[in-house]
């Protein structure tokens, strides 16, 4: 079973709104695409090994997707974690395309004229693997035996595997030969046996662990807030602003209307400046034509606030649904 269920990331969230707020002109608007789909690839990637993972007896494992977990002063991350009452499997998963090389200390990327270098990625699943060692010997759980894997998640993406490299031989393989890869396990004759109440604990101990990866992409780009195109974008043609007039947002490129436009336009707010807004900077960010406008408009979100009248400030705890 999932006990945590994969989830588009936050980063990722946080990039495509800061893409689609940068003006074309802008000098790091490549550089932001760059970050939209290096993280959409990794995303993608995770949704075929959810995929696989879900074909699994259900009450054989409990599954934990992008899991990051403390490591000293930082964090690690893993991008799915197998827990049974036999042992906990790591799977690091790749979703480059091209044909991909791996090397003892490197893996190489090529696809048409261009070659780029990655770490090896069997080196990364066993630092992984050392660390969620040392994370669980800190609670005191120093028996449960960890395997690792690394899944190559697009069927397209050419593999080349030098032929003296025995771990990465042994480790890598195929998304789709996951479950064959776990029978193999299942099958192995280990002496350890995790009983229900350690692995209760284990399971509670990885979910309260858990810290979500959520960066200050303004701040990590030095990208200010004068910056962004404000307004409400159209959710039909992706024109910025539309107009707003008798309680609707009307797109004067392509004669589109919507009661909701502005929803996507305050998640914006909240992925890239704060998740807390008072009425004015509301009505700045979106180009609202009066104070009473955007009062009715939050009125209807019906969201938590602290404060009254002119200090007011209303709360966001999470995006808002369309």
């Amino acid at each position: 079973m999932f006990d945590k269920n994969l989830e588009i990331p936050i980063n990722l969230l946080k990039a495509e709104a800061l893409l689609g707020r940068l003006p074309e002109s802008h000098p790091q608007r490549q550089e932001i695409d760059g970050l939209v789909k290096k993280l959409r690839s990794g995303y993608n990637g995770e949704k075929v090994l959810n995929y696989y993972l879900g074909l699994l007896p259900e009450k054989r494992y409990y599954i934990y997707h992008a899991l990051r977990l403390p490591a000293y002063n930082s964090f690690f991350q893993i991008d799915a974690l197998l827990l049974s009452s036999k042992f906990i499997l790591i799977i690091e998963g790749k979703n480059h395309s091209g044909k991909i090389t791996i090397e003892r200390n490197q893996m190489i990327q090529e696809y048409g004229d261009i070659k780029e270098v990655y770490e090896d990625p069997v080196a990364q699943v066993q630092r992984h693997k050392l660390l969620l060692r040392y994370f669980l010997e800190k609670y005191h759980f120093t028996d449960i035996p960890i395997f690792y894997l690394v899944a190559l998640t697009r069927t397209s993406t050419e593999l080349s595997i030098s032929p003296n490299y025995h771990e990465a031989v042994k480790s890598v393989c195929r998304a789709y030969h996951l479950l064959s890869k776990m029978e193999e396990l299942e099958r192995a004759d280990l002496k350890t046996s995790i009983d229900d109440k350690k692995l209760s604990k284990v399971r509670k101990l990885l979910l309260k662990s858990h810290v979500p990866l959520s960066s200050n992409l303004m701040q990590q780009y030095r990208i200010s807030f004068s910056e962004l195109e404000k307004g409400v974008r159209c959710l039909i043609c992706g024109f910025i602003p539309m107009n707003y007039h008798r309680n609707s947002w009307h797109c004067p490129h392509c004669q589109a209307i919507s009661k909701e436009a502005h929803l996507k336009g305050i998640n914006d707010y909240f992925f890239l400046i704060k998740p807390e807004f008072s009425n004015p900077e509301l009505r700045e960010f979106l180009l609202l034509p009066s104070s009473r406008s955007t009062s009715y408009l939050l009125s209807l979100l019906n969201l938590p606030y602290a404060g009254i009248k002119r200090a007011r400030h209303y709360l966001l705890e999470h995006p808002l649904e369309p």
